[in-house]
């Protein structure tokens, strides 16, 4: 029944294959509630203007081609865009905000009240930045990240038989020690005292870093022999290297932005059965099965105990279901029955 309505439209943020986070997820799971989605393409190719995914999903490769006679959903994610809705014939905007304005993100600040105020609905992925929000706007919906169960869970079913990439993922991070693993945006909000604290203190634990490196790394850091700092890697990779990690972690600094963060790697890790320790962050102390460590030392000792008690068939179970639990396929569910709603009371 999506089809009924306009096109929703993603202007340039990140390309869809790339970084593969909360918007890309949403529209491509409204698209298959039926919902038509043009997910415009930071990365521009004029002789191919539009990719198709399938029936309700298209990549625009040339913002110019863009017919701007046509009707849209904005989905607004990127503040700076507020000012180009002018430009488009619009029948809604949903606002959907996945950070807090502050610290990393605070250049944003500026578009940010303009972003809910243009908005006929607010997208919120904590309950941090829902309660901000909902002092500004009548409709705002709390959303929070979610995962591709199927896609993770695979790390944990033998039946899957050999995962892609899986070779590349052994011969990268493949060992007889721990491996602990994370992986993600390798930013200036890791908590950097700690791992070298980690890292330090358990020689003989491999920690493997997979994600794009997005600020300098201390050298004493970025040169332990027993840290692996692989980079980008593809979406579709992430499986194969849950497949080898033991424990994973979330060593975030306990912040302004963070406090605001409801993490994706966090339901991720759970689909694929691994034991999580993070630091104490509100989205993350929701979740009863994570371990949450109040200092580097309490960090520790968790990553020890999870090594020997976490990893049972019972507790990795039990983590599944609760992913499980966490669908993006749920949340686009909960969305478009906002956006239908809208759209009715617009069109009487």
């Amino acid at each position: 029944m999506g089809n009924l309505l306009p096109p929703i439209l993603y202007l340039p943020c990140f390309d869809f294959h790339v970084h593969r986070q909360r918007p890309q997820h949403l529209l491509y799971h409204l698209s298959l509630l039926g919902f038509d989605v043009i997910y415009c393409n930071v990365t521009q190719d004029k002789s191919n203007p539009f990719v198709r995914l399938h029936d309700h999903f298209v990549i625009c490769q040339d913002i110019d081609a863009l017919p701007l006679d046509q009707t849209y959903i904005m989905w607004l994610t990127h503040g700076p865009y507020v000012e180009l809705l002018p430009k488009f014939n619009l029948a809604l905007v949903v606002s959907d905000i996945a950070d807090a304005c502050v610290e990393e993100f605070a250049p944003y600040a500026e578009w940010h009240d303009r972003k809910i105020q243009a908005a006929d609905l607010v997208l919120c992925s904590s309950q941090a930045i829902y309660e901000e929000a909902a002092c500004q706007h009548a409709k705002v919906r709390l959303v929070r990240n979610a995962v591709d169960y199927a896609h993770f869970s695979a790390a944990l079913k033998p039946e899957t038989g050999r995962l892609p990439h899986e070779e590349t993922a052994r011969a990268l991070c493949g060992s007889t020690a721990p491996v602990i693993g994370f992986w993600g945006a390798v930013a200036t909000w890791l908590d950097y005292d700690l791992l070298t604290y980690l890292v330090q203190q358990r020689p003989h634990y491999l920690f493997c870093f997979v994600g794009q490196i997005s600020s300098p790394i201390p050298q004493s850091l970025a040169k332990a022999s027993n840290t692996l700092w692989l980079g980008n890697r593809d979406y579709a990779e992430l499986p194969a290297f849950a497949r080898q990690f033991d424990a994973a972690i979330i060593p975030f600094q306990v912040r302004g932005v963070t406090k605001a963060a409801n993490p994706v790697k966090l339901y991720e890790y759970l689909a694929a059965g691994l034991p999580v320790v993070a630091t104490d962050l509100p989205e993350v102390r929701l979740y009863s099965c994570v371990r949450i460590a109040n200092s580097p030392q309490q960090f520790l000792q968790h990553l020890d105990d999870a090594l020997i008690e976490d990893r049972t068939p019972e507790k990795m179970a039990k983590r599944q279901t609760i992913a499980q639990q966490e669908s993006w396929q749920a949340r686009a569910e909960a969305i478009a029955e906002d956006i239908f709603a809208l759209y009715g009371n617009h069109t009487k």
